[in-house]
């Protein structure tokens, strides 16, 4: 048999740029290519310098190496890595003519704000933006539209003024401003300074100040005038406010001096003390001075310790104690560092009062300097106030609500004043009517918040 005539070999499949992938390679020997078809092509990075058009300078790459590879056999990897090129290639040609229908949309809004009315008067001509030259068809770069609209400078911002309105310089800069604070006189005292006119009360008090040499920065310390309020309040002026800041800190010093009647117990800072034993008795010195020996505070620094609520009354094992010091810097440490009594570790924490009540009507909200209603007698629940009671039938340890039994008599016309539920103090945040009145004064606080 004569033999079979050779079969041609097929050609090589043609590269396919973009839309069409390469085809599979007829044999599967590894070939290398030959660095030698790069050698005539001119550098990349030198065409990329002189086009402006990056896409198809990629295309151009790609014809080329299309051309040469045209006549070889291509192995699988390569084939792979060729059709993944050109797929990337597809999208970012997608991005591209996103990013030029986004440029396009840009520069016809700002061509739109260049064609609006502007002011009349004139401007000047070297910060004038330039207008965009739309004749051209092709996008432009941003680049190219920033150039178009340069940025204004620094120095075309307003200047700042230099001159400042009177009503707007700071208060220490305005030599008629007055500084001044307002000490409050016990609701029921003795007014203090009764009977003296101003210009009196006004010797005294900076006669006072002489007195115990109340300086500040090595500056004597004198009120410029002085007010007398009818509810017995003194409001004082001063020169400056560290003047005045320091006769508030440092009024229990200075008072008295100016008038017998005008006694303030000193600036307190309440600390409270939390699982304190109930066996310790504050009001016995001995007990009282071996607290503070163990915890070494001295007893000057400390102007009253009493307990928050009744929890011996209650029976209870531990309570909580509210300490007033007169130093700053002793309040701060006990802050830190807790208290201890006979093994007893006792957390400190700052102590924030509750809704003031005042001693006048005994209602909540307010203070007694500021009750305007009729006073109400915690003795008998008269309507006078309790240093002036008469009734001898009050006896301090048996505990009446006056509030409570009052209510019930504008109710009912008549009660039983013995009755168990009768049997707390006005004052007491156990009182029915008291709790009411938190919770009034709690939902007005969130509500104003809101």
């Amino acid at each position: 048999m004569s033999p079979s005539p050779a079969r041609s070999k097929p050609a090589p499949p043609q590269l396919s740029l973009l839309m069409n992938p390469l085809p599979d390679p007829p044999d599967k020997n590894n070939h290398m290519i030959s660095p030698q078809i790069y050698k005539d092509e001119p550098g990349f990075f030198n065409q990329a310098s002189s086009q402006t058009d990056a896409t198809t300078l990629i295309l151009k790459k790609i014809n080329a190496l299309e051309n040469k590879l045209s006549q070889r056999n291509l192995p699988r990897e390569l084939t792979t890595i060729l059709n993944k090129l050109c797929k990337k290639i597809e999208s970012l040609t997608e991005r591209q003519k996103e990013t030029d229908k986004t440029i396009r949309t840009i520069l016809s809004r700002l061509d739109n704000l260049e064609k609006q009315p502007t002011d009349t008067t004139t401007t000047d001509v070297s910060t004038t933006p330039h207008p965009v030259n739309r004749t051209n068809t092709a996008p432009f770069s941003y680049a190219e539209a920033i150039m178009t609209n340069p940025p204004r400078s620094t120095h075309q911002l307003p200047k700042k003024p230099t001159f400042i309105p009177p009503n707007l310089l700071p208060l220490e800069q305005n030599k008629f401003t007055k500084f001044s604070i307002v000490i409050r006189t016990k609701f029921g005292a003795t007014k203090p300074f009764k009977g003296k006119t101003t210009q009196e009360s006004y010797n005294r008090v900076n006669k006072a100040l002489m007195e115990v040499n109340a300086k500040y920065d090595n500056v004597p310390i004198r009120i410029r005038a002085i007010i007398k309020y009818p509810s017995g309040d003194i409001r004082l002026f001063t020169k400056t406010k560290a003047e005045a800041k320091w006769l508030l800190e440092n009024r229990a010093t200075w008072t008295h001096l100016a008038d017998p009647f005008f006694v303030m117990s000193p600036l307190s800072h309440p600390v409270i003390a939390h699982s304190c034993p109930t066996f310790i008795d504050f009001e016995d010195d001995i007990c009282r001075n071996a607290f503070l020996q163990q915890n070494e505070i001295e007893a000057n620094k400390v102007l009253r310790i009493r307990w928050l609520g009744h929890p011996k009354e209650e029976e209870k094992s531990h309570g909580s104690i509210v300490i007033q010091l007169t130093d700053k810097t002793t309040a701060q440490q006990l802050l830190q560092g807790g208290l201890i009594f006979d093994g007893t570790f006792m957390q400190t924490m700052p102590y924030t009062p509750g809704p003031h009540q005042c001693f006048n009507c005994l209602k909540t909200g307010h203070q007694a300097y500021q009750c305007r209603d009729d006073p109400t007698c915690i003795k008998c629940g008269g309507k006078h106030t309790t240093q002036s009671c008469l009734d001898s039938s009050y006896v301090p340890s048996v505990k009446r609500c006056v509030r409570c039994i009052n209510e019930d008599i504008q109710r009912n016309g008549n009660t039983d004043k013995y009755e168990d539920k009768y049997r707390h103090s006005c004052l007491s945040q156990r009182c029915p009517i008291q709790q009411k009145e938190i919770q009034r004064l709690v939902a007005i606080t969130l509500n104003h918040g809101e």
